[in-house]
């Protein structure tokens, strides 16, 4: 691997360490009277937000000036979560401007790689995938340290860490070649008939990732609150429960990637999808009672949502990267992301609504809405 793939890959792990790990350590700060469950949640779904819809303007920027694009948002991200380890009452602003940097990486780095490797994208990406996955356990698990070093010790943590990566990636990437995308052609491209199937799967994936990733953490607290449990002494299990389903999403995502290589992205999209159901189908099914087995069983469902949902990440942007011109490739994936992450942010805020239904079944209603987009997105053309 060239070093400019182990900045992205850190880049991408530790952009995903604190979106999953900010949800974990939402348990502290209520705990430590930072606010309450709601208020937090509501924060982190507006921060969210704009992590999510800042990736427009980070993939406009990234045209011209991707290692600055980059930078700006590990350094945005650093002020953040400074901000709020140094300042608790201020901890939910401070969330909104963390998610303001961190929309800096994917429509940038994914593009960076998807014109590094023209030839084996589907791989590329999948590797750094795992970069990401790395940081998706990493994240929870030292969430889970507040009880011994409290929810700012974390946050300072989170904070040397996003300094640590900008120093990383300096003079790792080139200068842009080529003449600059013209927003037309990405209006155009975002036109057609196979992009809009797309565009559409991967916006619902995230909106159904997003309410597993964010929500189970409540649910699974309340299960062992219920059982006896003080809040201390259930952030590690939580946090291990969201570590198991991204320690998965790591073969998960290295056999989407050959298997990208050998049958293309369309059919791995649509399996993905209804592996997700299948794995939220168990992890509701263990926390509510409805199947026999309990903790156990939402663990094996979580394992098999973490593989299939992160197995279908390299799918969906390898087939993005397929149907779109190199020159316009950053501007298009700010666009997907944008819509991917920008929406999933509400779902947490939907479950929360929702409060006639149970939240696992909401949950596992999002994700069986994936599955005839995905379907859609394969069959186009």
């Amino acid at each position: 691997m060239k070093r400019i793939d182990w900045y992205l890959a850190v880049n991408h792990g530790y952009t995903h360490a604190v979106l999953l790990g900010i949800p974990v350590l939402i348990l502290g700060l209520v705990a430590n009277d930072v606010g309450s469950r709601t208020e937090l949640v509501g924060w982190f779904a507006l921060g969210g937000m704009v992590y999510g819809f800042g990736a427009f303007p980070a993939g406009w920027l990234a045209v011209k000036h991707p290692s600055e694009t980059l930078a700006g948002g590990l350094a945005l991200a650093a002020i953040g979560l400074g901000l709020a380890a140094a300042l608790p009452e201020r901890t939910g602003p401070a969330l909104v401007i963390c998610g303001a940097g961190l929309a800096a990486y994917h429509p940038t780095g994914i593009a960076l790689l998807a014109e590094i490797y023209p030839d084996g994208t589907g791989q590329a990406l999948a590797r750094n995938g795992v970069g990401g996955n790395v940081g998706q356990v990493a994240g929870p698990l030292l969430a889970a340290t507040w009880p011994w070093v409290g929810p700012q010790g974390v946050l300072w943590v989170f904070a040397v860490a996003a300094v640590a990566t900008l120093l990383l990636g300096l003079g790792t990437i080139p200068a842009p070649a080529g003449p600059s995308a013209q927003g037309r052609s990405v209006l155009l491209a975002l036109l057609t008939l196979p992009v809009i199937a797309l565009e559409t799967a991967s916006a619902l994936n995230g909106f159904a990732f997003r309410a597993v990733m964010v929500i189970t953490p409540l649910e699974v607290e309340d299960f062992l609150t219920s059982l006896g449990t003080t809040a201390e002494n259930a952030a590690p299990t939580v946090a291990l429960l969201i570590a198991i389903a991204t320690i998965a999403g790591i073969p998960g995502t290295l056999a989407a990637g050959r298997a990208i290589e050998r049958n293309g992205a369309g059919p791995v999209i649509f399996v993905a999808a209804l592996g997700v159901l299948a794995g939220v189908l168990l992890l509701a099914g263990g926390l509510t009672g409805a199947l026999p087995g309990g903790l156990w069983l939402a663990t094996v469902g979580m394992a098999i949502f973490g593989a299939f949902s992160y197995g279908s990440q390299p799918a969906l942007n390898t087939r993005l990267a397929e149907l779109t011109d190199a020159d316009g490739r950053a501007m298009l994936f700010g666009v997907t992301f944008a819509l991917r992450f920008g929406l999933s942010f509400g779902a947490p805020l939907l479950v929360l609504a929702l409060v006639q239904w149970q939240a696992t079944h909401v949950m596992a209603a999002l994700c069986a809405l994936v599955v005839l987009p995905s379907l859609w997105a394969w069959k186009q053309r």
